[in-house]
């Protein structure tokens, strides 16, 4: 009986001192982390900003007034020497220096096909101070007068106009600064694919008649 109880005191004292070593062994766990409280944003007052903007202490132009900073329109061009008021016959006057530094005749007739009327314009403007015999004076053109023009279109109408109004038939220009019959020729015979026959008549007959006309009037001179 008392071989017994010794050996369960035995027992249990070999129980308790397993039970301590495995107690003091085992790693004591550390505090569980803990996450910090995130700091509340600072108060502000209603109204207020907490970051100033980019542009803080910058001055801000006001925005521009859009129908006071508008350009002006451009005045629109003037209207082609005819398609202008020939009533105004004073204006139109003024124009006909204006109109012979564009090319005068010239410039009428090289824009026929655009023009209501291009004679009726000539003819007007030649009453109103432009000369029949003017060459045309910009640097990028050929310096012909209207006559020129005429023999150099091949262009019948044209030629008996300028004829009409008193072109001077014996008056040179030109490139080749040939007369009027002389330019016809050179044209004919630098391209004979051109027929010229009408022109060339047309100026041949014209002086004829001036010769006739000026030798009727030394005849009538004589005493």
């Amino acid at each position: 009986m008392k071989k017994g109880i010794i050996i369960a005191v035995v027992v249990l004292a070999a129980i308790a001192a397993s039970a301590y070593w495995f107690e003091t062994r085992s790693p004591t766990p550390g505090p569980s982390p803990t996450t910090e409280p995130a700091s509340p944003a600072p108060e502000t007052n209603e109204g207020e900003q907490n970051t100033p903007p980019a542009n803080a202490g910058e001055t801000v132009p006001p925005e521009p007034n859009a129908q006071a900073e508008a350009e002006p329109a451009p005045p629109p061009p003037p209207k082609d020497f005819c398609a202008r008021d020939f009533a105004d016959v004073e204006a139109r006057e003024a124009d006909a220096s204006r109109l012979k530094a564009q090319g005068g005749l010239v410039h009428i007739f090289e824009r026929e096909a655009q023009l209501a009327d291009p004679y009726g314009c000539a003819d007007f403007y030649l009453q109103h101070g432009l000369d029949i015999d003017a060459t045309d004076p910009r640097s990028d053109h050929e310096p012909l007068s209207g006559l020129f023009f005429a023999i150099q279109r091949n262009d019948p109408k044209m030629l008996n106009f300028m004829i009409d109004h008193g072109a001077d038939l014996k008056k040179r220009a030109g490139k080749k600064d040939t007369r009027a019959l002389g330019y016809a020729y050179y044209l004919a015979l630098n391209d004979t694919r051109i027929n010229r026959n009408e022109v060339i008549g047309i100026l041949d007959a014209a002086l004829t008649r001036q010769a006739e006309n000026g030798a009727s009037t030394a005849a009538g001179d004589k005493p």
